[in-house]
């Protein structure tokens, strides 16, 4: 008999993934949640647990498979609040309805379709990053997003956006229905210029949080008691600042939305590596109430800019985040094993459905 072994796996990277983050004092509270199946509203530790989620456009994906890891792990319902800024409140989003694996799959596959990212059409004047296309039609197509579950989780989704008024970070939370949702999430990822004209809502024009605030964790310390926070970025990289040409064509764009919005945009790397560096240093501090941890990719992890759309690239760097959370959380590398998996359309899910009663009925 012949004994054949499975293929490695082909993205198994040549560095050491993060460290083992088992004794940290949330990851210790989640993991005693998860054993004893706390479930949100129905806690008896007296704790509240936020989940804190960067983005980035299509940086994303590299918390996107972190979201995937927790989700896989059965980690959802250990969390009370998740905040999301940008492509993190996509994230956000979807791990709270308990799919973040099909938005990762989504990233890859999806969120590369040129209807979605076009240099060209920006070149011609309209959005980089179609979200609009995104939010009509991926996520109401083959499996939608699930906005019952999102409401009827127990779990508190926060998005966050920039105020174009008055250039300030504002939180979006307490999303009553499924357009409130879709609102706050267009909200959140609308970059200035590379994705469209500010999104209304609830009176204010908003724009990418990531203008003023790319990991909303400021409104989880003030509630929260344990925090755990997802970067997108290894640490000791800096936040590298727009190209020149983008930059002037960002900031005549700012310019007349509100001249306040310049000066946001031009100490963004600054103010995003100062709160990095404040971010690491609580999570050091083991005894810092309320307690931080922070998940980053390794050291050597590919780095992804916000238009990103090759296939290889966005899979890596989706392993790389779903790698390093399975580690902190779990104390293992794990083997990445790639599986098919089909999802119905909805026409065809209405007809068989439509068969399955006539069937019963008769």
């Amino acid at each position: 008999m012949i004994t054949r072994r499975l293929a490695s796996d082909p993205l198994r990277p040549s560095f050491a993934m993060t460290e083992d983050q088992r004794r940290h004092p949330v990851i210790e509270l989640i993991r005693r949640r998860r054993a004893a199946g706390s479930r949100p509203g129905e806690r008896g530790d007296g704790c509240r647990v936020a989940l804190v989620i960067e983005g980035g456009a299509m940086r994303g994906v590299v918390s996107a498979g972190m979201t995937s890891a927790l989700e896989q792990l059965d980690f959802r319902d250990a969390f009370d609040d998740v905040y999301g800024a940008s492509a993190g409140a996509f994230n956000a989003a979807f791990f709270v309805a308990d799919q973040a694996a099909y938005l990762t799959a989504l990233y890859l596959c999806g969120f590369g379709d040129p209807r979605f990212v076009s240099v060209v059409r920006a070149l011609r004047g309209g959005p980089a990053l179609d979200m609009d296309y995104v939010i009509a039609n991926v996520w109401a197509g083959q499996r939608p997003l699930r906005y019952a579950e999102i409401r009827t989780s127990g779990i508190a989704l926060h998005c966050s956006a920039t105020d174009a008024d008055r250039a300030e970070f504002v939180y979006l939370s307490e999303l009553h229905d499924d357009e409130e949702i879709r609102c706050a999430l267009r909200a959140s990822a609308r970059l200035p210029w590379l994705a469209g004209p500010p999104v209304d809502f609830r009176g204010r024009r908003l724009l990418d949080a990531t203008l003023a605030e790319a990991i909303p964790i400021h409104a989880a310390l003030a509630s929260a008691t344990h925090v755990l926070v997802l970067q997108t970025r290894p640490w000791g990289v800096r936040h590298a600042p727009l190209s020149g040409p983008v930059a002037r064509l960002t900031d005549r764009y700012l310019e007349r939305l509100n001249p306040a919005l310049v000066g946001l945009r031009r100490t963004r790397s600054q103010r995003y590596d100062e709160l990095s560096a404040a971010i690491a240093a609580r999570a050091a501090d083991r005894s810092a109430v309320p307690s931080v941890c922070v998940i980053r990719p390794p050291t050597g992890a590919l780095l992804i800019g916000q238009l990103e759309h090759r296939t290889l690239a966005l899979q890596t760097a989706a392993g790389h985040g779903m790698r390093a959370a399975w580690m902190a959380v779990e104390g293992e590398d794990p083997e990445l094993v790639a599986t098919l998996r089909a999802y119905p359309r909805p026409e065809d899910r209405v007809r068989r459905s439509r068969q399955t009663s006539s069937a019963y009925l008769s």
